[in-house]
């Protein structure tokens, strides 16, 4: 044994040296490749998302004259090519939206989807353009003439959705010109908690503009004011400037509210999947290609084979800490911008101070409604619904990233002050052995060791050794190898699917298929992190399929021996019995 791990060292070596000529960085792993996928993946997703909510504020803005005379308190008719231009912008942006869910769906082809997308949001953006340009030469002739006049909400949503499409188009023709630079397939793969969400994110869209719809009716409010009581209402917020004026509309507002909670909080619980997993893993594997890549440049060429798995395994352990603090870092970064930009807007349109704006923003987002200041003018308004539909995701992107990280810290540091505070306070409590308190930022250590059933099968090679000829006796004993030890990795992926074994089980395992790896070589198999019972599984699956198919093949070239039928003894049903139970056990089946 120490003889071959001298030799395994020594193979080490050389490989080591080997690996340290390869490029510093390839193209996949490089950092332009890698800030690249990561945003025009996960654009497609964002179009999607803002898909829905353009589409709200156009409904909007096809729903509310445009300007309002004050004097008389009434809306001015918009003009007929206005209510055209508009009405074909919100059709355009209704096709583009339902063409992209179609294409995450896979009912419309990726190419075919493109087109209609992209070229959809910018004629819906530019047909509003036409529209506003339209409108703000009229609203200038009704000022000149001396009439008390003002934008309503329909015209400050409108603006938004020319903003929003366009955008939407913008970061489709990005997510393109990736997709003709090779970068990636012509296809969406979302999660279920991604397809989730794009159903969520439509479903409170379309509660949002039913709900306008509903309290216009019963409230007499406008279609902008009664959106705008909606996004409040569910939101939790409760300014308490607009409020169900009768009975009837108090008694719809409480299942209204209950049901609209109940879908913001499905976005809530599964909004992080729409930035954070789908681009997470490419950057996982670009900061875990990265750091191999420098180490080899510093690697003594004496390191031994385990020397070699241990520096893989920090390699892992400082990639994963990185991605956890550089989210946390992303993540605060966007939403103070986010936020200290709303409170500037807020302060502008209001005519408040920088600091009342700064001070709405955080008791709105706090939903604690205090009623001191609230949104008055149709712009606030407006904008404020969108401020909302984006705040309360970057909120919770925030919190899920300091969970992991500030918050997993406190955690800690509360446990152990309290064993420090209370270790000499008597208890009648039964004493629990305490466990020590750990985070995403602390390394994943191996397991315990290979299971003791899982190391005596894998030893009791002639277990099946029926007697035969030398010959029959080896393919007998390795056959019994395997199938021992696929059962003993099997209680392991049971138990701990995402066990890390240490040096000594994985070289006795890979001894067990007679294969030997280079740890910090790009075939390694622990260069980027893997369920490693899994693969143990396969592979151990895989080499005995290859042997009983080699030695199918032998015996039908021999035809002085008997059918294999005949060959098949009570030991070898016995496991062919049990790797059938192991695949059924782990849904291996189609390996």
């Amino acid at each position: 044994m120490n003889g071959n791990r001298r030799r395994g060292g020594s193979r080490e070596k050389s490989s080591v040296a080997e690996a340290c000529q390869e490029p510093a960085e390839s193209d996949v792993f490089s950092f332009f490749y890698s800030e690249w996928h990561t945003m025009t993946s996960t654009f497609p997703l964002m179009a999607a998302a803002f898909g829905p909510v353009s589409n709200l504020f156009s409904i909007t803005a096809l729903a509310e004259p445009w300007v309002i005379e004050l004097t008389q308190g009434e809306f001015l008719p918009d003009r007929a090519r206005t209510t055209a231009l508009n009405a074909v912008s919100l059709a355009f942006g209704v096709l583009a939206s339902v063409a992209l869910l179609a294409n995450f769906t896979g009912r419309v082809k990726y190419s075919r989807s493109q087109a209609i997308c992209i070229t959809s949001f910018y004629i819906a953006s530019i047909l509003l353009l036409a529209a506003i340009g339209q409108e703000h030469r009229l609203y200038s002739s009704l000022v000149r003439d001396g009439l008390d006049v003002q934008y309503s909400q329909g015209y400050w949503s409108a603006v938004i959705t020319a903003v929003l499409y366009f955008l939407c188009g913008l970061v489709l023709t990005w997510n393109l010109v990736g997709h003709l630079r090779g970068l990636y397939p012509a296809s969406f793969i979302l999660t279920l908690p991604q397809r989730s969400l794009m159903l969520q994110i439509l479903c409170i869209m379309i509660w949002l503009a039913g709900g306008g719809g509903l309290f216009v009716g019963l409230d007499d409010y406008s279609y902008g004011d009664a959106v705008y009581f909606c996004d409040v209402t569910i939101l939790t917020i409760g300014f308490g400037d607009l409020q169900p004026t009768n009975t009837l509309s108090r008694a719809l507002v409480m299942p209204y509210a209950l049901i609209g909670i109940i879908i913001l909080g499905f976005v809530i619980a599964n909004v992080h999947s729409l930035i954070v997993v789908s681009s997470r893993e490419q950057r996982s594997l670009h900061h875990i290609e990265h750091l191999r890549v420098r180490k080899l440049r510093r690697v003594q060429l004496e390191r031994t084979d385990e020397e070699s798995f241990n520096l893989m395994r920090e390699i892992h352990k400082s990639a994963k800490k990185r991605d956890v603090w550089s989210f946390l870092v992303w993540s605060t970064v966007m939403f103070l911008t986010f936020f200290l930009f709303s409170a500037l807007v807020f302060s502008k349109i209001e005519g408040w101070s920088y600091f009342v704006g700064f001070y709405f923003c955080a008791t709105s987002l706090l939903t604690i409604g205090y009623g001191q200041y609230v949104p008055s003018l149709p712009g606030s308004k407006a904008f404020f619904i969108l401020w909302s539909l984006i705040a309360v995701p970057l909120m919770t992107m925030l919190i899920t990233s300091m969970s992991n990280t500030v918050i997993a810290a406190f955690g800690y540091v509360w446990h152990k002050l309290g064993d420090v505070l209370l270790k000499h306070i008597p208890s009648n409590l039964t004493p629990v052995p305490s466990q020590q308190v750990t985070t995403d930022l602390e390394s994943q250590k191996p397991d315990e060791e290979l299971s003791e059933t899982g190391k005596n099968e894998m030893q009791d090679s002639n277990a099946y050794d029926n007697g035969g000829s030398s010959s029959d006796n080896h393919d007998i004993a390795k056959e019994g190898l395997l199938v021992n030890a696929m059962q003993g990795i099997v209680s392991d992926l049971h138990v701990n699917p995402k066990k890390k074994y240490s040096y000594t089980e994985w070289h006795i395992l890979a001894e067990a298929v007679g294969m030997q790896f280079n740890w910090l070589g790009p075939d390694s198999p622990i260069r980027f992190p893997i369920d490693e019972p899994a693969f143990f599984l396969r592979l151990y699956w895989n080499s005995l399929k290859d042997h009983l198919t080699s030695k199918h093949s032998q015996t039908r070239r021999n035809p002085h021996m008997p059918p294999v039928d005949m060959l098949t003894s009570s030991a070898e049903r016995s496991k062919i019995r049990t790797i059938d139970a192991i695949m059924r056990a782990t849904g291996q089946q189609k390996l």
